[in-house]
């Protein structure tokens, strides 16, 4: 009797965790609701952040790479790490405005590996060896798509249809606007997710994101709930693009220790243009694909 009881509080929990669903508008934008005031200040916000970070001169632009040194740290890491070893070297490829992309192992295990992304269809290309159209290694599409997200973030969520002044935040004695970013519906859904955009007030620079995680490539239970945000940091100037060549990642919400991070990326000798676009393309038949998710 006592195991049946356990077991059924156990199913309980488990679905109510599974209907709820993370939810970023703060306070007042849950009370007020979006207000033709607040559209407008946000939507001069984010627009002020992405010229001040030059990202109206990525456009100019078809593809970029760069090197990057991921490191996953403690339990959650373990867990959640998307890469086959808890710290990666790894060469990134992208083309601008896709999720056409690529990420090269540079050690470990599977060190001269690729894996990759042509319009949402997963692939592998073996250490010299032939590329295949493969069954999707979910972490590892997420880890291809999510670094391309971040590193285009405020040009692609500067797109949202839904933008919002959302009130001001202060983390490690610095001031921020907050500025929130969603699709379909202000609400909750799992259609979409949300993002609030962190722009310094002296700097003018989009320098925190939070954001949900609808596509959670672990569905555990309660994964609807889930959300992070992620500290971009080390800025340098690309050729008229200022791109934070630092992407510090957090569980849940903003830390003011940077130190309580669940991983870190560190990029270096970003390029812009070095390949041919159509390197990323290793099967004509599949149709071009878009600035969506």
């Amino acid at each position: 009797m006592k195991a049946k009881i356990l077991t059924s509080l156990f199913l309980i929990s488990t679905l109510l965790l599974q209907s709820c669903i993370s939810d970023l508008r703060s306070k007042s934008l849950k009370q007020e609701g979006l207000t033709t005031e607040n559209e407008l200040k946000g939507k001069e916000m984010l627009e002020s952040a992405w010229k001040k970070q030059g990202y109206q001169n990525l456009s100019k632009h078809r593809v970029y790479t760069f090197h990057g040194n991921d490191t996953w740290k403690g339990m959650l890491g373990k867990v959640g790490n998307i890469w086959p070893q808890m710290k990666s070297e790894l060469q990134f490829k992208y083309k601008i405005g896709t999720f056409d992309g690529q990420v090269q192992f540079l050690d470990g295990k599977r060190k001269g590996d690729i894996s990759g992304l042509q319009n949402w269809n997963y692939y592998e290309i073996p250490n010299q060896q032939e590329p295949t159209f493969s069954e999707e290694n979910k972490r590892i599409t997420f880890g291809i798509a999510a670094i391309q997200y971040f590193t285009e973030m405020i040009d692609r969520i500067k797109n949202a249809p839904i933008i919002s002044y959302a009130g001001e935040g202060e983390l490690r004695g610095k001031k921020y606007d907050l500025v929130f970013c969603t699709w379909h519906t202000e609400e909750p859904t799992d259609e979409a997710d949300q993002y609030i955009a962190w722009i310094n007030k002296e700097t003018g620079l989009m320098e925190f994101t939070q954001y949900t995680i609808r596509e959670n490539y672990l569905k555990t239970p309660g994964y609807k709930m889930v959300y992070g945000g992620v500290e971009f940091g080390n800025f340098k100037m690309v050729e008229d693009v200022l791109i934070a060549h630092e992407h510090t990642v957090f569980t849940f919400d903003l830390k003011e220790k940077k130190k309580k991070n669940l991983h870190q990326l560190i990029i270096s000798d970003f390029t812009f243009d070095a390949f041919e676009s159509s390197e990323l393309i290793l099967d004509a038949s599949i149709p071009m694909g878009g600035n969506f998710k």
